[in-house]
């Protein structure tokens, strides 16, 4: 027998970093927020150093701001870097990024994902418009006049006006809702893994562009980063297969250069990569977030700040709905933020994408091409500072969550 009826403004399936970020955003409006995961919220550990970090910009730092949440994740693990180096192995052709020549004390900051999810909740905790359903999964979906009932494999029965995907690449809101998806495999893994370096990160991100695909090094407390190393999927293997001083080696002889050797790494972990992006971010009292909705590649580390610009542009929309009285699931309000975010997203997808075919080609003309433009972009400010601005979150059309006022 299913429990008793709950009813709630806004129910929100997955409690990772862009959900839990939603309910936030929608439970601070006075909305009744329910959040549902199919496992327990992320706890952060002051002992162990997760491996799955993101590098939010100053959008997404100022969105975490405004919801008084960013003193809590910044006494976690945290880790602002000022400078950021991108160069194509075996030539002289590099582009380099600081936050001094933009007027900012950093171009952004690399966090546990686990930090942000964890601070949160502790926040949610206290706020009495939000409950969480965890380690129970979404089985149905059922539209009614009253909006969707969503019946959970724990036997809770949920009624609410607004239905929000925000439950990664498998997203079962998106299969319920029948929204098509466009895949692209990039026919690559990334291999994760925090590594100790023999000298300083100088507060800098590192980003080699290989043949086999792209290797970053991303700047965390006390000596290690945070790699993330994209390569087609045979030598992805052949690098799973090494031992730890073999592992080191090979990196080493990327990074010599530049941070220098690696000295240690805890054991890697590895994923494929692929990009998918839905036909559509809407449907009957239902919008998708976050990976749900879209899932590019991390070689410009934008993935995890385009899932928060979702849940804010999502939360602004509604909240201006609901000011003018409005249904907050009516279609006309969901297209306003389909809309909006859509065609941010869709630039940042393409982009990538481009990125990875221009630099995946081999061919002599294609290599000359692209290292002639990174010196070109690297010596004329007018075209190199927009793209910066852009990928740091203070230009392009920002929800006010996200803006400068937060920025002090």
């Amino acid at each position: 027998m299913n429990k008793q009826l709950q009813k709630f403004d806004v129910a929100i399936c997955g409690g990772g970093m862009i959900g839990i970020t939603a309910a936030c955003l929608f439970a601070r409006q006075g909305l009744r927020t329910a959040l549902i995961d199919q496992n327990a919220l992320a706890q952060w550990n002051p002992k162990t150093v997760s491996a799955r970090v993101s590098a939010l910009n100053i959008a997404s730092i100022n969105l975490f701001k405004s919801l008084d949440v960013w003193e809590s994740i910044s006494n976690k693990r945290i880790s602002c870097y000022t400078d950021m180096v991108v160069w194509e192995d075996g030539s002289n052709a590099s582009i380099s990024f600081d936050a001094a020549s933009l007027s900012r004390p950093y171009l952004g900051c690399i966090i546990e994902n686990c930090a942000i999810v964890d601070s949160i909740a502790e926040k949610l905790n206290h706020n009495y418009h939000f409950q969480k359903f965890e380690d129970t999964a979404l089985l149905n979906i059922e539209h009614t006049d009253t909006g969707p009932i969503l019946q959970l494999d724990n036997g809770s029965t949920l009624n609410c006006k607004l239905l929000i995907g925000a439950d990664g690449a498998r997203s079962r809101v998106r299969e319920l809702s029948n929204i098509d998806t466009e895949f692209f495999d990039y026919g690559q893994d990334a291999i994760v893994t925090t590594v100790t370096l023999a000298q300083s990160h100088r507060a800098t991100a590192w980003q080699a562009f290989l043949p086999t695909g792209p290797v970053a090094l991303l700047p965390l407390e006390n000596g290690h980063c945070s790699l993330i190393w994209s390569c087609d999927r045979k030598h992805a293997e052949t690098l799973l297969n090494l031992n730890e001083k073999e592992f080191c080696t090979t990196l080493s002889a990327i990074f010599e250069s530049q941070p220098g050797c690696i000295t240690a790494c805890q054991p890697p972990a590895h994923f494929p990569l692929r990009q998918h992006h839905a036909e559509h971010y809407i449907s009957t009292n239902t919008a998708l977030i976050g990976d749900a909705a879209h899932i590019t590649h991390p070689l410009a580390g934008l993935g995890a700040n385009i899932g928060f610009m979702d849940a804010a542009s999502l939360s602004q929309v509604v909240e201006s709905a609901a000011d003018r009285h409005l249904n907050i699931s009516r279609r006309s309000v969901l297209r306003r933020y389909e809309r909006w975010r859509k065609g941010e997203n869709s630039l940042v997808l393409n982009t990538m994408k481009g990125f990875k075919e221009l630099f995946g080609s081999s061919s002599p003309t294609s290599k000359t091409a692209r290292q002639t433009g990174i010196r070109i972009v690297n010596h004329m400010p007018p075209l190199k500072n927009p793209v910066a601005r852009y990928a740091m979150g203070i230009a392009g059309d920002l929800p006010e969550n996200c803006k400068a006022i937060y920025s002090n």
